[in-house]
């Protein structure tokens, strides 16, 4: 976790990790530029929480958390794909 943090994760590797919440959605531009925005700070810290989406950057985008712009299912579903991505940034051993 310390090694992905500091050195964050490849773009596409962030992108396909993501793929599976988006996949089969119209998402509006808003909520385009809001993934987006997931996607980068994944690709500069390496793993994220459904927590870090009430904090800035996203409150610039949405002021009063994700559900300004998702469901409560949709933003349940995020959480997800975060895991997966600390699941993979842990040894087996440790994730246990």
């Amino acid at each position: 976790m310390f090694v992905r943090e500091l050195c964050g994760l490849d773009r596409r590797a962030a992108q396909q990790a993501l793929e599976s919440f988006i996949e089969g959605k119209q998402l509006g531009a808003r909520q385009l530029d809001f993934i987006t925005l997931v996607i980068d700070v994944v690709v500069q810290r390496g793993v994220i929480g459904v927590s870090d989406l009430y904090d800035a950057p996203f409150t610039d985008r949405a002021p009063n958390g994700p559900e300004d712009l998702f469901a409560n299912e949709e933003i349940d579903a995020l959480e997800i794909p975060f895991r997966e991505l600390q699941n993979r940034a842990c040894p087996a051993a440790l994730a246990a």
